[in-house]
């Protein structure tokens, strides 16, 4: 279940009470990795969203799961989570928490399409003049997609940067769509 609500309200309060303790890379830790232990597992995520299995049978499984992986605070959060019945979210949750640490860091994501594979140079200098614009730090993601035919498409946060070939076809389709001419008589 995916409720963005529901997960921003929960992964800001850990946030901020990791924050007020000074423990914000350690619950950073922690959430990836029960992150990513429901998406490895099915079957947990089933077990979790069950209305059938009592919360604190949940709760002795997560501790099986969980306990000596994760520190006190991440396993306190888990329990109130399950508590509350907020169960399904948890790796919703997860997922936000990282978003907000990204953003606490100054840390954006940029995907940048092309069709072909980019170069080192090419990569390293997308990435500076990125990390210029944003006043921040850039984690890149590379697509190849050869139906771009030429150019780049870059996607930072929000915004998308299109310079392909493909998208001035478009507008040149566009362009040419229009009659600018008129008859006269």
């Amino acid at each position: 279940m995916n409720n963005p609500k529901v997960n921003i309200r929960y992964a800001q309060a850990l946030f901020d009470l990791a924050l007020e303790r000074s423990e914000v890379e350690t619950a950073r830790k922690d959430m990836n990795l029960i992150e990513n232990i429901c998406n490895q597992n099915p079957d947990l995520i089933v077990m979790l969203n069950s209305p059938v299995i009592s919360s604190d049978k949940k709760i002795s499984v997560m501790h099986l799961l969980l306990s000596g992986k994760i520190g006190k605070m991440a396993m306190g959060f888990v329990d109130i989570i399950i508590r509350k019945r907020r169960e399904a979210h948890l790796n919703h949750i997860a997922r936000k928490f990282e978003d907000l640490y990204l953003e606490y860091k100054n840390i954006q994501k940029a995907v940048v399409t092309s069709a072909i594979p980019l170069s080192e140079n090419l990569r390293q200098s997308i990435k500076k003049v990125l990390e210029e614009q944003t006043k921040g730090t850039i984690i890149m993601a590379e697509v190849v997609d050869p139906e771009v035919i030429g150019g780049l498409i870059v996607k930072v946060g929000n915004q998308l940067y299109d310079d392909s070939i493909r998208q001035k076809l478009v507008d040149l389709r566009k362009e040419f769509n229009v009659n600018t001419y008129i008859r006269e008589f």
